[in-house]
């Protein structure tokens, strides 16, 4: 594996032959084709605009909602010193500039993968470059863009290069991955919001190498993380761990010639049937990508073949969101029916639909949504690209599946006593929180954040936020951890 000193290159991503192999970080929006049909209606809300006082090109970010209700996100190009943002855009697009990286001494450079909301309402997220030893950063940053860095990577001592932002766990730390240092396979590495750094797995080439998503933790409590090269073909594994970093399982990819899966880049979702799903950048009967199911007992199946009809999406960009209805959705970033991204949808049983092809004819460059997008707790998805917009610098989108209001929380599980953060729209108004019927105490913090405590005698199941205007439904179910 052979890792490059520069932030992302803006170019379109080589064939799959180089896929991963040659520079992890000149690996820039993919190649990627659109659905059939243009079912729905994308509305931009926000273009960037780059410089010294704006942000540029947006790089494997999915929008994160935080408490003040905004969307929070990153991009690897502009603001202060042209080494990345740390951004807010409300759902009506005024946008605001909170962060600009390398203008402190020994800051990070070029954040890419966007942000997690943590239990204690701050984001956390990585650089791919900067810091201390120049290879990458953990970093905390307030809503109001206070930074503060919680680890510097080094290849020689840890990991380099880090894509995507840590997970946080049930046990309230922090889990991530860097895809280089550690004999240059990559690693798993344990944060806390204090900084105390531990790497728990270091990948050997058999069970994996190069992870890029950050790893996700299933109900069953095991992190479950992708790699995006290494195992049986070296096409990429998905290894069932625990969050001391002892593998118990793991499953590698077939590449092409299986029929199966090869260099997955994005992370995996739970669905309420206890199975996994995602993408792969490459693989299937087309060459162009799938979207997989695994299971726990890392069994996997493909339920779509991107590009087995003309027009369809190819080179999926990332991971999948699990949005309110059930349905998984997606993007891909080329193809469709103007070569230039496109949104699509799947059912846990693998009905495909096609939503919306971007169409980036002026600026004459794929527009590149490289990532999902999130769902808002208003209930409508919002998301962004690459490039495209009016100076070419990329996109916020809004996509409104009639999809109704719902309340959210950073991690769905946690302790009897435990206080939880939820978001949603309307909240000053809240007249009971109840975890799967059990009445819990809370304090309403604003209009879109309030705090719960876990009530004692709770079981697992969904919160409900009953409101002056309606009775708000959480995303999912929540878990009373024993």
């Amino acid at each position: 594996m052979h890792f490059s000193n520069t932030a992302p290159d803006v170019c379109r991503r080589p064939a799959r032959a180089s896929i991963l192999r040659s520079t992890l970080l000149a690996v820039a929006a993919l190649a990627c084709v659109t659905a059939l049909a243009q079912a729905q209606t994308v509305s931009t809300i926000y273009n960037f605009a780059g410089g010294k006082t704006g942000a540029a090109n947006p790089y494997y970010v999915t929008l994160v909602q935080g408490t003040s209700g905004a969307l929070y996100g990153t991009t690897y190009n502009g603001g202060g010193k042209s080494e990345g943002t740390f951004f807010s855009v409300t759902t009506s697009g005024t946008f605001s500039l909170l962060y600009s990286f390398g203008t402190a001494t020994k800051d990070g450079e070029w954040p890419t993968g966007g942000l997690t909301l943590g239990t204690d309402g701050n984001f956390y997220g990585t650089t791919n470059l900067g810091g201390t030893g120049l290879q990458g950063t953990v970093f905390k940053m307030t809503t109001a863009g206070v930074e503060t860095i919680l680890h510097n990577f080094n290849s020689a001592t840890d990991g380099a290069f880090p894509w995507t932002p840590p997970i946080e766990a049930s046990n309230g730390d922090f889990y991530g991955t860097a895809p280089g240092g550690a004999k240059n396979h990559g690693l798993v590495y344990q944060i806390t919001s204090t900084g105390t750094y531990t790497t728990i797995y270091s990948f050997d080439g058999t069970h994996g190498s190069v992870p890029i998503a950050p790893p996700v933790q299933g109900a069953d409590g095991y992190l479950y993380v992708v790699a995006s090269e290494g195992g049986a073909e070296n096409c990429g594994t998905v290894v069932q761990m625990t969050t001391a970093g002892v593998v118990n399982n793991y499953y590698s990819f077939p590449c092409e010639d299986g029929g199966g899966g090869a260099d997955p880049v994005g992370g995996l979702v739970q669905a309420s049937n206890g199975n996994f799903y995602s993408t792969t950048q490459a693989g299937g009967t087309a060459g162009e990508g799938i979207i997989y199911q695994i299971t726990t007992g890392m069994v996997a199946t493909t339920l779509h073949n991107f590009g087995s009809v003309f027009g369809d999406c190819t080179d999926p960009g990332a991971s999948l969101l699990l949005a309110t209805d059930g349905n998984y959705y997606g993007s891909a970033t080329a193809g469709g029916g103007h070569d230039d991204g496109c949104l699509f949808n799947t059912t846990t049983s693998g009905t495909y639909t096609g939503l919306y092809s971007f169409n980036n004819s002026t600026n004459e460059t794929e527009e590149s949504p490289l990532a999902p997008p999130v769902q808002a707790t208003n209930g409508t998805l919002y998301g962004v690209t690459e490039f495209g917009g009016t100076t070419n610098q990329g996109t916020v989108y809004s996509l409104n599946m009639g999809l109704p209001s719902f309340v959210n929380t950073a991690v769905f599980s946690g302790k009897e006593g435990q206080k939880v953060t939820l978001l949603g729209n309307n909240l000053k108004g809240t007249t009971a929180v109840t975890f799967n019927g059990v009445p819990a105490t809370f304090t309403v913090n604003s209009e879109s954040h309030l705090t719960a405590t876990v009530p004692s005698g709770a079981t697992s199941g969904p919160i409900h936020v009953t409101t002056s205007k309606a009775d708000l439904a959480g995303r999912k179910d929540f878990v009373v951890l024993k």
